[in-house]
């Protein structure tokens, strides 16, 4: 990344203190899908789609050899990989020194209280070495959002489409093995309160601009 970051966890005051103590929640990719649609801000049933296909037209051919038209398929036709690894996802808000960054109140409903990573790079080290210790691949970064309407191409855990734009997310992933069932995990780094700030989320308005982190893979 060619600009500077800065982390926040936007969450309940009432898990506030276990997340400074290090233990850091991390859902399944299917749980997003599953979230009721009502509750918009985590609802997105396109997480874990691995590729977006952009058409004109599906058909299937009969017996006879002819083709027909399927009527109703919208696109992009949207595919999941079949056997592949498990992934725990950690979703953060994410600042940014760009001149255009606007912080959206919309996130404010993820919770009354924030938590701000004022060390980022030791927020990492400490993140990869646990990762390391339990023998599991972790991999991080900002989601890049793409628009569904032209979009074709590859998806993943880094990648959303635009309309959850204002989410400004920055992903911790965690792989698990192929075939292993999914489920959410509370993954230890060790305490975080010497690397970590608490505000109300009402004041997230409000805080300065970015000066600079490096949040970089």
């Amino acid at each position: 990344m060619s600009y500077g970051v800065i982390l926040a966890k936007i969450l309940p005051q009432k898990y506030v203190a276990d997340f400074l103590d290090g233990n850091l929640y991390m859902n399944t990719d299917a749980y997003f899908v599953t979230v009721e649609s009502s509750d918009a801000l985590r609802s997105d049933t396109h997480e874990g789609v691995d590729e977006a296909w952009q058409f004109k037209e599906i058909s299937i051919r009969d017996s006879s050899g002819n083709w027909t038209p399927i009527g109703g398929a919208q696109s992009p036709l949207m595919y999941r990989y079949g056997e592949k690894e498990s992934r725990n996802i950690l979703c953060m808000y994410m600042f940014t020194d760009k001149p255009d960054f606007h912080f959206d109140e919309r996130n404010i409903g993820f919770g009354d209280a924030a938590v701000i990573i004022t060390d980022l790079k030791e927020f990492v080290r400490r993140y990869k070495a646990a990762a390391q210790d339990a023998g599991k691949r972790l991999l991080h970064g900002p989601v890049d959002y793409v628009d569904k309407r032209d979009y074709h191409g590859q998806m993943g855990p880094f990648r959303k489409f635009s309309e959850y734009q204002y989410q400004s997310e920055f992903r911790f992933v965690l792989f698990g093995e192929n075939g292993e069932p999914p489920k959410p995990l509370k993954f230890s780094v060790g305490d975080i309160r010497d690397i970590a700030m608490v505000f109300s989320s009402n004041q997230l308005p409000e805080l300065p601009k970015v000066k600079s982190q490096d949040g970089r893979n």
